[in-house]
């Protein structure tokens, strides 16, 4: 059986994505533009120029950071697990371990939360038509109810 292929929901990673571009907008106009002294100085134009470009810099670095997310991320299903796909690095996630997925948070925030073997929570972008949900929800064979987990585990809140 050959791998297939999802692409987690662009707008939901540009939305936990804007917050990470308006900080880097924001960290290279703090550590590299005059501040604001044009205000002060009588030849403000070179000042002016100067926050602008830093603006305009940190705008660029947030779009090819965002450009470079969008399209270095996705998941690999394959038989037993998942294989996340970010940039470079890679994450598997191993049906067999998957005890628990909360459904409600799932639709609500379309992020699937899911709980491993160890009580600890994990979270995955859904894809727009929620195959990624339909895949773990009929590829989880250990999967608990939401009482039988939480008598498993009593420390952690559902």
């Amino acid at each position: 059986m050959s791998a297939k292929i999802i692409k987690p929901s662009t707008k939901v990673l540009l939305k936990n994505y804007i917050l990470v571009s308006i900080f880097i907008v924001v960290l290279i106009y703090a550590i590299f533009s005059s501040r604001g002294a044009w205000i002060f100085e009588e030849d403000f134009v070179p000042y002016l120029i100067l926050d602008i470009a830093m603006i305009l810099l940190g705008a660029v670095i947030s779009i090819i950071g965002c450009w470079l997310l969008l399209k270095n991320n996705y998941y690999e299903v394959i038989n037993s697990s998942v294989i996340h796909h970010k940039l470079k690095a890679q994450t598997i996630y191993d049906f067999d371990h998957v005890l628990y997925i909360d459904k409600d948070y799932t639709l609500k925030h379309k992020t699937l939360l899911f709980y491993n073997e160890q009580g600890k929570s994990l979270f995955l972008v859904l894809d727009k038509d929620l195959e990624l949900l339909e895949i773990f929800e009929n590829r989880c064979k250990k999967l608990l109810t939401k009482e039988e987990f939480q008598k498993k585990f009593p420390k952690v809140k559902l």
